[in-house]
């Protein structure tokens, strides 16, 4: 029987990491999530060049997928490097971290690991999680609100479907998210989300007391400086 998933577990940890890591721009940067946890990275084009230490398969199974996590002899997260695509590979890789985050490794040990069978419960978790991490609800729903027009997959660093189903997604996660862990999201991302332009004078500042006014010189069609950067 396949595990029943914790979404309310998986936002809770993903909210926990940005707060942790001290995140608090768009896109999230999943390779810098793993370096600060100590996780290891490797391309699987150097991978390849010491083939002594990774499991037989390994080739075969990154022809099915983008990234795999090896938990032995540490973990690592080892990943196609020739994925055109950022905003696919951001999205495989935070769902990597998804199931070391959520200690899959460790509760689950016969359900993890290169060529085994995943099961759909604890792949649903870590989606849970990768989505999460790279469009937190607070964050997507205070920008749809107010920027209706730049709240798009570019500007999460996503792809266009992992954006969709981000969205598809939003009602059921919203529900598991607390008043403490969407304030704790805003907070991270506050200066960031607080940043204008004025397009009059080309004062770009803070608007801490949300004011919708140029502090230089009065103009009050501020641009908010929210960037649609896919790197």
């Amino acid at each position: 029987m396949p595990i029943a998933p914790r979404i309310e577990l998986a936002t809770r940890f993903a909210c926990a990491v940005i707060h942790d890591d001290q995140i608090g721009r768009l896109p999230v940067n999943p390779f810098d999530v793993a370096a600060i946890a100590g996780i290891s990275l490797l391309p699987l084009s150097q991978a390849m060049q010491d083939p002594g230490w990774i499991p037989w398969n390994l080739p075969a199974l990154m022809g099915m997928t983008d990234a795999v996590t090896i938990a032995y002899p540490v973990f690592c997260i080892i990943y196609r490097d020739d994925v055109r695509d950022p905003g696919r590979l951001r999205w495989v890789m935070a769902h990597e971290l998804g199931h070391l985050f959520m200690n899959h490794f460790r509760d689950f040990p016969d359900q993890m690991g290169p060529g085994l069978r995943a099961d759909s419960g604890l792949e649903a978790e870590a989606d849970m999680f990768a989505r999460n991490l790279l469009a937190p609800v607070p964050l997507v729903d205070v920008i749809r609100y107010n920027r209706p027009q730049q709240a798009k997959a570019p500007l999460f660093g996503l792809s266009r479907s992992a954006w969709m189903r981000r969205l598809d997604s939003l009602a059921e996660d919203r529900s598991f998210i607390t008043a403490e862990m969407a304030d704790t999201v805003l907070f991270s991302f506050r200066s960031w989300l607080l940043g204008r332009r004025c397009p009059s004078c080309g004062l770009c500042f803070e608007d801490t007391a949300d004011t919708g006014c140029c502090p230089s010189c009065g103009c009050t069609e501020l641009e908010w400086l929210l960037e649609e950067n896919p790197a």
